[in-house]
This record gives C-alpha cells, sequence and structure tokens, in this order.
C-alpha cells in the first residue's frame, strides 16, 4: 500500500530544488530559489506544532510558510486543533507580489504523523544522496537545518514511527552515525 503522506526533494541548478509533497494521492510540485530557506522554514513550523501546543488550549494551531520560485512563490499553511490529524494547504501565486491570484495545489488532511513521517523520511533520503556539505556547496546559501530535522527525527524515534532502513539501529546516535557517513 502507498503512503499517505510522501514528500521528495531535490537540488537542481545551483540555487535551484524542485520537489513535491503527496498526501492523499492529491500532489503539489514545486520549483523553488534560495531567495529564502525553505526547508528551514519547514522544519521549524513542524517543530513549533510539537513545542507550542496551542490545541490543548482549544486554539487551532497554525503555521504560515512562504517558498519563493523565479517567479512564482507557494504558502505552506498547516494547522491542528487536536494535535492528531493536520490540515495541509499548498497555494502557488503566479505573481511574486501580489496574493489574490493564488491556485491551490493541495488541500488534505490526514495524521500528523503521517506528514511528519512522510516529510522526514524524505529529508532523510535527500541527506543521504546528496550530503550535507554537497548541499550547502549546491543551495548556496544557508545550511541544511539539521537542528530542526534531528528534533523531527527523534520525536519519530520516540514514538515508535520511524522506519529505519535495513542496517540501521534503533537509536538516535546511531541514527547520527549513519546521518555524518
Amino acid at each position: 500500500m502507498e503512503d499517505p503522506v510522501k514528500f521528495t526533494y531535490k537540488l537542481k541548478a545551483p540555487g535551484t530544488a524542485e520537489g513535491s509533497l503527496r498526501v492523499n494521492g492529491q500532489t503539489a510540485a514545486f520549483t523553488i530559489t534560495n531567495a529564502g530557506n525553505p526547508l528551514s522554514d519547514l522544519l521549524r513550523g513542524m517543530v513549533s506544532l510539537i513545542f507550542e501546543p496551542s490545541h490543548i488550549w482549544e486554539e487551532e494551531n497554525i503555521q504560515f510558510i512562504d517558498w519563493y520560485g523565479d517567479e512564482t512563490s507557494y504558502k505552506w499553511v498547516f494547522s491542528t486543533v487536536d494535535g492528531e490529524t493536520i490540515r495541509l494547504k499548498v497555494t502557488r501565486y503566479a505573481d511574486l507580489f501580489e496574493s489574490s491570484d493564488g491556485a491551490a495545489l493541495l488541500n488534505e488532511t490526514c495524521s500528523v504523523f503521517d506528514f511528519y513521517s512522510g516529510v522526514i523520511t524524505g529529508l532523510d533520503s535527500f541527506i543521504k544522496s546528496t550530503g550535507l556539505l554537497n548541499y550547502e556547496q549546491q543551495w548556496q546559501k544557508d545550511e541544511f537545518p539539521l537542528t530542526y530535522f534531528l528534533i523531527l527525527k527523534k520525536y519519530l524515534v520516540e514514538k515508535g514511527l520511524w522506519n529505519k532502513q535495513s542496517g540501521e539501529a534503533g537509536n538516535l546516535n546511531s541514527e547520527m552515525d549513519i546521518l555524518f557517513l
């Protein structure tokens, strides 16, 4: 059976990346530049939902993230009211400075854990294939947001949700060893 959430990310020409987020069969594809720090913004927003759980006080816990392409921008909005399910919306804008022309690429609800697992699994594969040093050289701005990535990976390990690849041991130290090999 297909995973409910799949995230792909690949560096293309220097300073550009492309990828996609698929949730429940609906896909949002994107091409972005290093005008911002998209991975850091995404992972920081995900961490915020864990460490600033407004849903405990019956408030909506919501994050807004902007990604920029050459001539387009993408607004990610994700929110949870219960800490269990997450509403994900990705909208593409044809003009960087005009927000009235948006086209919704994705508008889905899924499990918070499926979303986190999908993104972290995709980025884990990305890091292992690209390398941290190559990331900085090819992205040409900012380092890979390793701290946020490891916080989220540790979160998945602690919840028993991390699907280890064959040959990996079961604790975070082993995961870090694999990451830095």
